[in-house]
């Protein structure tokens, strides 16, 4: 059998990502040998963070040519349309997909008081905290985790909001403070999955990431990522959406498409069979189109 080589960004948390998906990989494939490539990103290099597709491109042209047998991403930096001649070819189980607020005095979101600067580097989060506490300042945070850690620890912020499924990864889930409720924030679509990519034809390559596949988690991001696709927003766009499963085995769905300043959303869900996650998403997207997203969506671009 080849050597197959595995592609990864090469930050903490993208590692620390792909070191376990290599460690699941080894369970499931004792006889495989696997060896960890590290692919600079434009996303890396400081590229636009208003570009698409910054943190997974080079990954893909590597799948492309050849460089790369299998790419591991965070599936919320993955463009809802798949490149031609790559398939995705598994959705591990999910890590938990909300948000997480790190204080540094106020221990939970509600207690900063009147005036605070809350760090994010992301408008979806941006709106939302907006939209829920419109006293706040919203600054701008950028970087790696422990970047983002450090600039909270120098108090130029009185709080951050990271992902949680980040923090956790690295081993840092004592340092979350709060786990903001999709009440409060939605999350991205698909946030919390890692998504193992590779070239069409490769048989090998598939077969072996497909062991790692959950098709739980991958029914429910396929439900957020149709809907993101169906509102024609790119991954950058202040949208959130989660898919869960009820005790009853009743699948739900919750969108949101916030404006920047969090001043205007329509927020909506729908219930179905988790069989009908796509058609879900695509649903839930024409009616808040019609509940007047297309305005918003056109006073975000």
């Amino acid at each position: 059998m080849r050597v197959i080589v595995v592609g990864t960004r090469g930050s903490a948390l993208a590692l620390a990502q792909t070191r376990f998906v290599v460690e699941r990989l080894k369970e499931s494939w004792p006889e495989a040998e696997f060896k960890v490539k590290t692919i600079k990103t434009r996303g890396d290099q400081g590229a636009s963070p208003k570009e698409q597709a910054i943190f997974v491109k080079e990954l893909q042209e590597a799948l492309l040519s050849r460089e790369i047998d299998i790419a591991v991403h965070s599936l919320k930096d993955l463009p809802t349309e798949e490149p031609k001649g790559l398939k995705l070819a598994a959705i591990p189980r999910r890590q938990d997909p909300r948000d997480a607020f790190l204080g540094k005095a106020a221990k939970r979101l509600e207690d900063l008081p009147p005036g605070a600067v809350v760090g994010t580097s992301s408008l979806r989060r941006k709106a939302q905290l907006l939209a829920h506490r419109p006293d706040l300042v919203v600054k701008d945070l950028r970087g790696n985790v422990d970047t983002r850690l450090a600039a909270l620890g120098n108090g130029e912020y009185d709080g951050i909001v990271l992902a949680a499924a980040g923090l956790i990864r690295l081993d840092l889930r004592n340092r979350i403070d709060q786990f903001l409720e999709p009440e409060v924030m939605l999350p991205a679509p698909g946030q919390g999955a890692l998504a193992l990519e590779v070239r069409q034809g490769d048989d090998l390559a598939e077969e072996l990431a497909y062991a790692l596949h959950h098709p739980p988690s991958h029914d429910r991001v396929r439900a957020e990522r149709a809907f993101l696709r169906g509102l024609g927003a790119g991954c950058l766009a202040p949208v959130g959406a989660l898919a869960q499963v009820a005790e009853d085995g009743t699948f739900l769905l919750e969108g949101g498409l916030f404006s920047p300043d969090g001043k205007s959303f329509i927020r909506a869900e729908i219930e179905g069979d988790a069989s009908e996650a796509e058609e879900l998403g695509l649903e839930l997207a024409q009616d808040v189109l019609e509940q007047g997203g297309r305005e918003l969506l056109g006073q975000i671009r």
